[in-house]
């Protein structure tokens, strides 16, 4: 063999080594899939806070749907006194009315985002477990990147640690206290 045909069969062998070793490189890469949304709602700590949530929020719209009813009732009587009442006498009720009705909303709406500014910060709680779980799976899987499940199309089932994250979750963390936070406005 010449001097050049070694030299070309050097070359072109180095080539070849360059151009197949990043194929195997990305070959070797390791992807995970996780789904945010489903390990809130499955883990138990989760299942914990949106029980919560839905409890308080009940107790608000239960306390304005029974004052919605009064203020009702209360109209209704003015109606009927109507007849016996001044127009001056009649319109300054009215006005107590309409005004306890909008402080009264205002007071329901500020409870409504106290309790979700709460649930908020439980559910940020439930997620800074769940991140932690997720960086440990995808270090003892090897994973080269962590993808969320809303971000793929189509993916195998064995790249979802969805499941496996809500496990170790549950194991951490089995309950979370959703307590209101009053929210600046």
């Amino acid at each position: 063999m010449t001097t050049f045909n070694r030299k070309f069969s050097l070359v072109l062998v180095t080539i070849m080594a360059f151009a197949a070793a990043p194929v195997q490189a990305v070959a070797e890469q390791v992807v995970v899939v996780f789904d945010v949304n489903a390990a809130l709602a499955q883990s138990k700590a989760g299942k914990s806070m949106a029980s919560q949530l839905e409890s308080q929020l009940k107790v608000v719209n239960s306390e304005a749907q029974k004052f919605d009813e009064r203020i009702v009732g209360e109209i209704e009587k003015l109606k009927e006194q109507r007849s016996l009442l001044a127009a001056d006498a009649l319109q300054g009720k009215v006005e107590e009315l309409r005004l306890e009705e909008l402080q009264k909303k205002q007071d329901f709406g500020r409870r409504r985002r106290a309790i979700q500014a709460g649930g908020q910060k439980a559910g940020q709680e439930v997620l800074k477990v769940a991140l932690e779980e997720l960086a440990a799976i995808a270090k003892e899987r090897n994973a080269a990147l962590v993808v969320r499940r809303d971000a793929v199309f189509i993916s195998s089932p064995g790249l979802d640690v969805t499941k496996d994250v809500v496990s170790a979750i549950d194991k951490k963390l089995s309950s979370v206290k959703v307590t209101p936070i009053e929210v600046k406005e």
